[in-house]
């Protein structure tokens, strides 16, 4: 597989100069390889531990933030992030180690927001986004357990917040106006965010948290408030 993919990023150098946009294309491919692969050989293989392809994992955005915003085509973000993380989902040999699966996209969320602080590109982000809450919310309603709350709160939030920074973030530092469907997108985000704690929380043992959870999310909202109030983005 990293052959394979090192075979790809070769042509794909070799063909930038005059051939921009199919070596674009062809980089992106490379690095939808690279982190498959990357993913596999641990979770599916245990070839080698699992920081060790969580490092490889983290270099591997790194290199794709670079060269997306190198090349400046968001198709290469499009095809190399998200279709990362697309594919190992619908592979999945459902052994249970979501851990290492939310890690992953954590991982790949962490790259479109850095991406996002220089693009305003829209499908990329909402691409993510959609993909990103599908995943968690489905596995949540249908595989949560008690035991796995704590996970589950912590992968919630991190998510939560990645996509509440990356869909304000360009906008704020620049002062540009939000829309109708920046709105949209940010009430979503923390409807669902907000609905996931809620039906982990919602139990005998834990509802007392409840009161708290909700003062973390006004807490959270309270803060971008003034922040955006601050750069006086109304």
């Amino acid at each position: 597989g990293f052959l394979a993919g090192g075979i790809l990023m070769t042509f794909a150098l070799i063909l930038k100069k005059k051939y921009h946009l199919f070596s674009a294309i062809i980089l992106g491919g490379a690095v939808s390889t690279l982190f498959f692969t990357a993913f596999s050989g641990h979770a599916f293989y245990e070839i080698y531990p699992r920081g060790f392809a969580f490092a490889l994992m983290f270099i591997i955005t790194a290199f794709t933030v670079f060269a997306a915003h190198s090349y400046n085509y968001e198709i290469i973000a499009v095809i190399g992030l998200v279709g990362a993380y697309a594919i190992p989902p619908l592979l999945s040999d459902g052994s249970g180690k979501i851990e290492y699966m939310f890690t992953y996209m954590a991982i790949i969320n962490a790259g479109i927001l850095v991406l996002s602080l220089f693009k305003n590109w829209t499908w990329v982000k909402y691409s993510a986004y959609g993909l990103t809450w599908i995943l968690v919310a489905s596995w949540t309603l249908n595989k949560y357990t008690l035991d796995k709350l704590n996970m589950t709160v912590m992968f919630s939030t991190i998510f939560f917040l990645t996509f509440y920074a990356t869909f304000i973030a360009y906008k704020i530092i620049r002062k540009i106006p939000f829309q109708a469907m920046d709105i949209f997108t940010l009430l979503s985000n923390s409807t669902i965010y907000f609905g996931l704690g809620y039906y982990a929380f919602n139990n005998q043992f834990t509802e007392k948290y409840l009161g708290l959870f909700c003062v973390f999310n006004a807490l959270v909202h309270m803060i971008v408030a003034y922040a955006a109030y601050s750069k006086k983005v109304t």
